[in-house]
């Protein structure tokens, strides 16, 4: 006890005791100031933040889906084909006048000549007549006979002059025929043997054109006349091919007619002259060496410089045609030099 006072009372004196204490010190301070500090920091932890950390998750998003671009070169498979080449043929024509077929133009070889004139001739008849002034140019692009076929086949003896010309992108039709239906119908088998190419429908509707009149009958001594004295056409064919012993020679691996050719030609070409009508197949040929790319141009050039030189002396253009057959049909060896000099040849074949 620290102390005592004493009061008087009524009843008496009385001691009234009273305790004093020390003030608080600094730990008791520190102590007070504490606790509420501690009850906020437990009221804090103790809070529900799972709306405020929903409110801060992002979402899962993946990157890749969002940043991905549509391939723009992907192919459209609606789009209509627009790399679909065109088509371009060399120009070839076939002209019919009943039962006589002109042919003109380019074929890349000997074996498409050959094919085209065996359809003709298989498909019309063996008295099928055809003038063949068509040139070898190897790589170009010619219709194939089937397609060539369903025009023929649609033009039939409704249109007996049907022509046709192909020429790059476009054909060309032409010809008489006795009814539209007819003319239509070989305008739509054109457009589907080429469905990429331009068709000129040219052809007439009309009363059908008159037929060739019959040929005349052969003179006396002429090829087929029945009987008689032989004349200068029965022997033609003999007579050139007795000249022609002497073979037709040109400059080197070309085909300008050396001099002496040209007076032995010009003899072939009086022989003909004394066969009014007579029509001749020029065919050149070459020897083994190279190939066809190189033969059979060579070769067609050569036929060629040897028909224009008897259509020079007077024979009729329309009765001269040149082919050339390159390295076909050896009448020799081609392991000596002797039988490629005889390979090396131009014949002449009178019809």
């Amino acid at each position: 006890m620290s102390g005592s006072d004493e009061s008087r009372t009524i009843t008496g004196w009385q001691t009234a005791s009273k305790l004093y204490r020390r003030p608080p010190g600094l730990g008791w301070l520190l102590a007070l100031a504490a606790v509420p500090l501690l009850l906020g920091l437990i009221g804090w932890g103790g809070l529900d933040r799972s709306g405020k950390d929903a409110e801060l998750t992002r979402p899962d998003v993946n990157p890749t889906a969002t940043l991905t671009a549509p391939d723009v070169n992907a192919p459209d498979v609606n789009a209509p084909n627009v790399n679909m080449p065109n088509l371009s043929f060399a120009p070839l024509s076939i002209t019919r006048n009943g039962n006589d077929f002109n042919l003109s133009g380019d074929l890349p070889d000997g074996a498409a000549k050959a094919s085209l004139m065996d359809w003709l001739r298989g498909k019309f008849g063996a008295g099928v007549n055809l003038v063949d002034n068509l040139n070898l140019r190897p790589g170009v692009s010619t219709p194939d006979v089937a397609a060539l076929g369903s025009l023929f086949d649609a033009a039939g003896d409704r249109i007996p002059d049907f022509a046709f010309k192909i020429d790059g992108d476009t054909v060309t039709l032409t010809g008489t025929a006795v009814s539209a239906e007819a003319r239509d119908a070989v305008e739509a088998a054109a457009k589907t043997a080429w469905p990429n190419i331009k068709v000129v429908n040219n052809i007439q509707v009309g009363p059908a054109p008159a037929a060739p009149a019959p040929p005349a009958p052969p003179a006396p001594g002429a090829p087929g006349a029945p009987g008689g004295t032989p004349g200068p056409c029965a022997v033609l064919q003999g007579d050139v091919s007795a000249l022609l012993r002497t073979p037709i020679n040109f400059s080197t691996d070309g085909f300008v007619l050396a001099p002496a050719s040209q007076q032995l030609l010009s003899q072939v070409a009086d022989k003909l002259k004394t066969c009014e009508g007579a029509k001749v197949a020029v065919t050149g040929y070459t020897d083994s060496s190279g190939n066809d790319a190189i033969n059979i141009p060579l070769s067609g050039n050569r036929a060629k410089a040897v028909a224009d030189y008897l259509v020079s002396q007077g024979l009729p253009a329309d009765h001269v045609t040149s082919s050339g057959a390159g390295s076909a049909n050896p009448i020799a060896g081609n392991d000596t030099p002797e039988g490629k000099a005889q390979n090396r040849r131009v014949e002449i074949t009178v019809n």
